[in-house]
């Protein structure tokens, strides 16, 4: 049994599950090696701009993204936080669980805390904002000094 296959048991008999990360896409919000998401199954939950979502892309990889633009009922453009362009389109029977709480080094960060919703707000509202954020912090060196002291331990 792999971890997508732990992940959909755990989210089918308990209805949610915690999950280590791996990647760089969701930075800052998640940093690789040091993030455990808590994802809940979708259950018939309404989905909008702003959510995190577990879908599962043609190829089968599970990818945790942002819901950037609810395109039509059924189709949303997703995108990680990292990220300002290419977003993907995927359809709502793609996407298998919702983000609802982070946990790095640590550190417990609830969607519903004002803090969460700044940064949800302001990091999503915008992405000209979000590329010349992350191009600063590129230039600054501060982006590269954080991603490298990633490391494979879940925190």
């Amino acid at each position: 049994m792999n971890q997508t296959d732990n992940i959909e048991l755990c989210l089918e008999e308990l209805g949610y599950a915690i999950v280590p990360t791996d990647g760089t896409s969701m930075w800052p919000l998640i940093k690789q090696g040091k993030t455990l998401v808590q994802i809940e199954a979708k259950n018939g939950k309404i989905l909008k701009k702003g959510d995190v979502v577990l879908y599962r892309k043609k190829d089968g990889t599970l990818v945790l993204h942002r819901i950037i633009k609810a395109e039509k009922e059924d189709t949303f453009s997703v995108l990680g936080d990292h990220q300002w362009k290419t977003a993907d389109q995927i359809r709502e029977d793609q996407i298998i669980a919702v983000a609802k709480v982070f946990f790095r080094n640590g550190h417990y960060i609830d969607e519903k805390t004002l803090r969460y919703r700044l940064y949800k707000k302001i990091w999503n509202g915008n992405l000209t904002l979000r590329r010349c954020c992350l191009a600063f912090l590129r230039l600054s060196g501060i982006e590269k000094r954080s991603l490298n002291k990633s490391d494979k331990s879940p925190l």
